[in-house]
């Protein structure tokens, strides 16, 4: 009888052994990386690859351990307690439009309550075609010129709202209009196959439709292509002739004239136009080259009371016969100063009160030869005959600017009343080394540069504008008028 006790304790040991081993056992999922798996977006079973199993079973369960679980469209449940399978469910249907992906992290739990290490499984949605393209423009439209077959007339673009490029790529655009000469792309370029004739049809109207790579059209969408006349850069309505009458002012040479351009064969960036006047009177140039300048102001008008300070050399104008001359033009002298020379002007030839309203004009060639900024050029210049060297009035360029200096005589009642006194002109005319006319208004109004004909507008502190006092009273002083340099007694 005892040795039967230690057989039955013995084999009861071997038994409880057993249990307490298989109670401590863990459960171990079946790979070390990651699942993957898919489902439509009608839901459904998600299919899994590997297939997900557990194994030290018996597994009681698996469960999504996501801290953010409630968000999650899954659900996992146990497909076979022995095999220690299951299976993954999308709890609604997806979306792929608004979420391609998700990344879940599971854990099986043995019926002993032990926990595996958790898993991933990364899930795809799988596109299904809902959506058809749609056009990024309402209706589209080109041009193309006559004659020409064009690798480009215009892009019409659709999109596709689907997640995937099986259904959200557009595969193909079609023209639907039969009996066209046009070609469509993969790309939605449209070019045309044949020349144009603006004479046949100035307008041709396509309908064109896109589709997916799933195979699903869009509507129609219309595209109108003008074909232009072919162009050809002209001017149109330029008279060949006109009258002027001397006096009437400016008078527009061509004032309906229009000129056509063809910016798709030679886009413009610059447009130069030389205009060539010719008269009835002489064969070659303009008959005005041929009178003096005061036969030129007689005829166009100009005042009677404009005073020559440069006339023509003579025995009558001994002021100026010192001077360098080009005697080669006929429309009269053209006098050279060099800062070395100058002269005075007699005050018979023009009394030297000015007066409030006055105008200095010019024809002036003038370059820059000095790197000296404060260097004063002078045109014309009124100042003290002797002692204090003030200037009264004078034009004078500096620094490639054209300045006026117009200093007020000592009035009592404005003795400390600060006025403008001095206006500086930037203007690139000035140091161009071309011919150029300036004049030069004082009135009540103000001061204004006209150049070259035309009124000049100022712009921001163009000219700049400088306050001065008035002149102090100096009764034992006169005053001596010069061109091409000022005076210093």
């Amino acid at each position: 009888m005892g040795l039967e006790q230690v057989l039955v304790v013995a084999t009861l040991m071997l038994v409880g052994s057993a249990s307490l081993s298989q109670a401590n056992q863990v459960p171990v999922l079946g790979i070390e990386g990651v699942y993957r798996g898919n489902v439509g977006e009608n839901g459904g079973v998600v299919h899994v690859s590997p297939e997900i199993r557990a194994e030290n079973g018996p597994i009681c369960g698996f469960r999504i351990v996501n801290t953010d679980w409630g968000k999650i469209p899954f659900e996992i449940f146990m497909k076979s307690p022995e095999n220690g399978t299951a299976e993954l469910k999308a709890r609604h249907p997806l979306n792929c439009e608004a979420r391609e992906n998700y990344v879940l992290t599971i854990a099986a739990v043995a019926c002993n309550g032990q926990i595996s290490e958790s898993r991933e499984i990364h899930v795809t949605v799988k596109d299904v075609n809902e959506y058809i393209p749609q056009w990024g423009e309402e209706e589209y439209s080109g041009q193309v010129e006559e004659g020409e077959v064009s690798d480009f007339i215009l892009r019409v673009i659709a999109t596709d709202r689907d997640c995937s490029p099986t259904f959200g790529d557009i595969c193909q655009y079609t023209i639907s209009s039969p009996d066209q000469p046009f070609h469509v792309d993969q790309h939605g370029v449209i070019t045309n196959t044949a020349p144009l004739s603006a004479q046949e049809s100035r307008s041709h109207v396509l309908s064109v439709i896109a589709t997916d790579c799933g195979g699903k059209e869009s509507s129609p969408v219309l595209v109108t292509i003008s074909v232009l006349p072919k162009c050809q850069t002209s001017w149109a309505d330029v008279s060949t002739s006109m009258t002027y009458i001397p006096g009437t002012g400016p008078q527009p040479i061509f004032p309906a004239a229009h000129l056509t351009l063809c910016p798709a064969v030679c886009p413009t960036a610059h447009l130069e136009t030389t205009l060539t006047l010719h008269t009835d009177h002489v064969g070659v140039g303009c008959d005005r080259d041929t009178y003096s300048l005061a036969s030129q102001r007689k005829m166009c008008g100009a005042s009677s009371q404009a005073v020559e300070l440069l006339p023509a050399q003579s025995e009558e104008t001994p002021w100026v016969n010192n001077l360098n001359t080009d005697l080669g033009r006929e429309a009269g002298p053209v006098y050279q100063f060099d800062g070395s020379n100058g002269v005075i002007i007699p005050e018979s030839v023009l009394s030297h009160n000015l007066g409030s309203e006055f105008t200095i004009s010019t024809w002036m060639k003038h370059e820059a030869r000095t790197n000296d900024k404060h260097l004063k050029e002078q045109l014309v210049c009124l100042a003290d005959d002797h002692r204090k060297n003030r200037h009264h009035t004078s034009l004078f360029v500096r620094n490639c600017k054209l300045v006026l200096l117009l200093r007020r005589d000592y009035e009592e009642d404005e003795r400390n009343v600060f006025k403008p006194a001095e206006w500086r002109w930037s203007i690139p005319q000035v140091c161009d080394n071309r011919w150029h006319h300036y004049a030069v208004s004082v009135s009540s109004q103000g001061v204004e540069l006209t150049l070259d004909g035309e009124l000049w507008q100022p712009e921001n502190s163009n000219p700049e504008v400088i306050d001065d006092w008035p002149l102090h009273p100096a009764a034992d002083l006169k005053t001596s008028l010069a061109v091409g340099a000022c005076w210093h007694g």
